[in-house]
């Protein structure tokens, strides 16, 4: 695979929401699911605090990542979410593109960066701990899985750039 890691171009958002429906099909536990808007992606585009990256292999959107930025007092900080395509699962994508941009917010004068994933999904669990992350806490019991018929905690894990 020759992948590239890259910023989210106007022309990538059709494939990106088709990855986005792809997860919502599987029932992904990822915030991604809920985004079903071209026009949502492209505010994603025009607004300064939101970092969106991508992992391509041509024209083929294998993963996406995007960053938010807080604000005032709070521009220290971003919170991001990664997901990958199904199919393209298991190759350390979702850990390169999150090393990648890592790299681009500390050059953006980011100092910590967090993530928050939910208890049962040991796949980012262990991505986001081999980028160098730290587990911060939890909210117990977010909400209820029926699939299990157990709640599900959100893991909130940093990293100081």
């Amino acid at each position: 695979m020759s992948i590239t890691f890259r910023e989210l171009q106007e022309k990538d958002i059709p494939k990106v929401i088709s990855l986005f429906s792809n997860l919502s099909k599987e029932r992904a536990e990822v915030s991604f699911v809920e985004i079903a808007s071209i026009d949502e992606i492209k505010e994603w585009l025009k607004n300064p605090n939101t970092y969106v990256y991508v992992a391509a292999e041509g024209d083929v959107i294998l993963a996406v990542l995007r960053a938010k930025r807080g604000k005032g007092n709070q521009n220290h900080a971003c919170n991001i979410t990664v997901a990958v395509d199904y199919n393209f699962r298991g190759n350390s994508i979702a850990k390169d593109l999150t090393e990648y941009v890592l790299e681009v917010l500390r050059q953006e004068g980011i100092k910590v960066v967090r993530a928050y994933i939910y208890s049962n999904n040991m796949a980012s669990i262990n991505t986001i701990l081999s980028c160098g992350f730290t587990f911060a806490g939890s909210i117990y019991m977010h909400h209820y899985d029926k699939k299990t018929g157990r709640y599900v905690d959100d893991l909130i894990f940093h990293k100081m750039l």
